[in-house]
């Protein structure tokens, strides 16, 4: 079901239902974890008891089904509750009251944690109507634009979290080399990094994602079926875990592993997890520019058909991992590495040494 209306990416991650025998006598494969992917919005509960609740109603799912993707961002799809049967609007009704009671409680929280401070200054929620104590069109429209403007803003805010995780790496790792007074000692540190690094690197080439040549991998290697019987349809309909017709963000994600497997390993302590998990998101952002046509933030089986049929899909240029991307500029690192020092002396003034660097001769290294 086409449900952009709340961005819907959250059923829970459960494998691939495929080949189940296999799993059963090899056990769980490496990576291939039964992880939630949950949206990590403050209001999450409230916005999955919504869905439930809509979805419950036929007639208003067959109209979410056909409306037009236009129709469902700018929230005019908000005004088919007029139709919705009574029971449906009692239960909307009471979930609204529900999180207006939970809003109002952390209000209260709030206000007594800064006591002195003007309520006016409290946080007014943005993804529900407070006028009315009824759910209205309204607040199905707050749902959905509050929701798609808290998920672009959580990718771009990944982003950034990413790069300042990647500098602040490389600033430890000079700092460590820094705090080292004997040259032969530095150098042989220095070295056993590189050759940390160098042997991250030395992994086997990563196809480029939704290429046939990636797909198929998926089909061989992740679903244990036979290369002689590769098919779109197939592949499509068995990672629709939810049915729906279409592939939602967590549906596509899962695609990756295998991918991932070949430079990302848990138990190699050269490849590093979060660096992992950042090459998922890379991966999940391309695909769904370059197939989700309506931007509905989900991928139809007509638009994955359309992806199979292109000369591209023959063509696999292979997948640049984060290693041969430039996350940060030299001009962005020195202004990091500027606020790092000064955070760090200032802190060892006080008499603390700072998280993460036990390097006795640090304060030194700062002068």
């Amino acid at each position: 079901m086409r449900i952009l209306i709340i961005c819907l990416l959250i059923p829970c991650i459960v494998g691939p239902p495929v080949d189940k025998n296999a799993e059963q006598e090899h056990g769980p494969k490496q990576n291939e974890t039964t992880e939630d992917f949950n949206l990590g919005l403050e209001y999450d509960k409230y916005l999955q008891e919504v869905v439930s609740i809509l979805e419950s109603d036929q007639e208003f799912k067959k109209k979410l089904e056909n409306a037009k993707v236009d129709d469902i961002r700018d929230g005019t799809i908000a005004r088919e509750l007029e139709f919705l049967s009574h029971g449906v609007r009692s239960k909307l009704d009471e979930v609204k009251r529900q999180e207006v009671e939970r809003l109002r409680h952390l209000a209260q929280r709030q206000y007594e944690l800064n006591s002195g401070i003007d309520r006016k200054h409290i946080k007014i929620p943005q993804h529900l109507e407070l006028k009315h104590k009824s759910f209205e069109v309204a607040d199905l429209q707050k749902l959905i634009k509050k929701t798609t403007s808290d998920l672009e803003e959580a990718d771009k805010k990944r982003k950034e979290e990413f790069k300042k995780y990647e500098m602040e790496k490389k600033f430890e790792k000079e700092m460590r080399l820094n705090a080292i007074n004997d040259t032969q000692e530095r150098k042989v540190v220095q070295e056993e990094m590189e050759k940390m690094e160098s042997k991250h690197r030395q992994h086997e080439k990563m196809n480029h994602p939704m290429t046939k040549d990636q797909l198929e991998e998926v089909w061989e290697k992740q679903d244990h079926m036979e290369e002689k019987d590769w098919d779109p349809k197939t592949f499509f309909m068995m990672h629709d875990l939810d049915g729906n017709g279409h592939w939602d963000e967590n549906e596509v994600r899962i695609l990756f592993r295998k991918e991932l497997d070949k430079v990302y390993d848990p138990n190699n302590p050269e490849d590093d997890m979060k660096e992992r998990e950042e090459e998922m998101e890379r991966m999940r952002e391309h695909v769904f520019s370059e197939s989700d046509k309506d931007q509905d933030r989900m991928i139809s089986f007509d638009e994955f058909l359309a992806e199979t049929e292109r000369d591209e899909f023959e063509k696999d240029p292979g997948w640049d991992a984060l290693d041969d991307e430039e996350l940060y500029s030299d001009e962005e690192f020195k202004h990091f590495e500027n606020e790092r020092e000064d955070q760090i002396k200032n802190m060892m003034a006080a008499g603390q040494m700072p998280s993460g660097y036990p390097y006795q001769t640090s304060q030194a290294c700062l002068q």
